[in-house]
């Protein structure tokens, strides 16, 4: 089972993680699990020891303001402060395992971190994988122009929006119950931080697409009712990775590897690390 343990940023925030191993001698490489918005790496856990069971070693940390991390809930300062933090957890991770080949999941808002991480640190991973990025605007939020970002960040900064996405992000019951009764799940966030994220972010992430260069996977369910698939394709053709594969699944929603169809994403996501492990 995985362990909780932390490490404790430049900046003074712990940022707690879990980690699952195979036998070290069975060992081929490391995965680092960036998790989305409002989830924490608890919710890695089978992909965790589906991995360890197939040779792999993963890390999954909880962002800050997430999970059992510090720093306030629901709100965040600047959106660098995730990647910064992902460096440093980045650092600790092939500090452990100089010898293996390191890459990276990241789901939703975390495959907005890991996407900006990519761009930004290239030459620290082999590759990575994302589920459901968030490179693109939530459902909802696309119509919304710049300028009114700007003033509700302005006036309403603090002000607290409550969500409950469990509905819409699986068709897995019992995920649903589970994601619906965890009291570490974030149950709002102010518009401060989806400025943030959702403003700056993903802007900024779409600016830079043609900066990004690594090997990489993206995955993404034609019914997601959270980040429309529709982005995906489009940051897709913007990379400027050589090596880069795109699958999109009819019928599934954001949370791929919850869904009843988990078995053929996992496939999917243990085929492409099998491929390019040297």
């Amino acid at each position: 089972m995985p362990e909780n343990l932390q490490i404790k940023t430049a900046r003074g925030v712990k940022i707690f993680y879990c980690e699952v191993h195979p036998d070290e001698q069975k060992k081929k490489g490391i995965l680092i699990i960036s998790h989305g918005y409002g989830e924490h790496s608890g919710y890695y856990r089978e992909l965790m020891q589906f991995l360890a069971n197939h040779g792999y070693g993963s890390y999954a940390l909880d962002h800050c303001g997430h999970g059992l991390s510090e720093e306030e809930r629901g709100y965040l300062e600047r959106f660098e402060l995730f990647v910064e933090d992902l460096d440093q957890f980045v650092d600790y991770v092939r500090m452990k395992h100089p010898q293996l080949p390191i890459s990276m999941y990241g789901h939703s808002m975390g495959g907005l971190i890991a996407f900006h991480y990519g761009i930004q640190f290239p030459e620290k991973l082999q590759g990575q994988i994302f589920t459901g990025p968030a490179i693109g605007r939530p459902v909802g939020t696309a119509l919304i122009p710049g300028f009114l970002f700007e003033i509700l960040n302005k006036y309403f900064h603090r002000y607290k929006i409550y969500q409950v996405l469990s509905h819409r992000a699986t068709r897995n019951l019992e995920v649903r119950k589970k994601s619906n009764e965890d009291p570490l799940v974030l149950k709002y966030a102010t518009i401060g931080f989806f400025y943030e994220f959702v403003y700056r972010g993903v802007n900024e992430a779409i600016k830079k697409a043609e900066q990004y260069r690594l090997p990489c996977l993206f995955l993404h369910g034609k019914a997601d009712r959270i980040i429309p698939y529709q982005s995906t394709p489009f940051i897709f053709k913007k990379i400027s990775s050589r090596d880069k594969e795109l699958k999109l699944y009819e019928g599934l929603y954001h949370e791929l590897i919850q869904e009843p169809e988990r078995d053929m994403v996992l496939g999917d996501i243990l085929n492409w690390l099998e491929k390019r492990v040297k």
